[in-house]
């Protein structure tokens, strides 16, 4: 019996890795490897397309005018509520 308990006691002083090691050199690489931001082309689309349509009402605001009574008054103001 005491053989046994010995022999039991002597392979549990190895130590034993936790993970294998090829399971650690695919972890350690995938933690050095490139960040890739890839969008569909319908993302890029929409995206634009909003930006242009955006920066179109932004001009039109500031630089289109109103007339009011043979006034010419600047959108952004009318939308404010200044027409004095």
């Amino acid at each position: 019996m005491s053989d046994k308990q010995e022999t039991s006691t002597e392979g549990s002083s190895e130590k034993t890795p936790l993970f294998r090691e090829e399971a650690i050199r695919h972890r350690t690489r995938a933690l050095f490897g490139d960040v890739v931001l890839a969008a569909p082309l319908s993302t890029w689309l929409i995206t634009g397309l909003l930006t242009s349509i955006l920066t179109g009402l932004v001009a039109f605001g500031v630089f289109g005018t109103v007339q009011i009574d043979n006034e010419s008054l600047p959108i952004w103001r009318w939308v404010l509520g200044g027409n004095q």
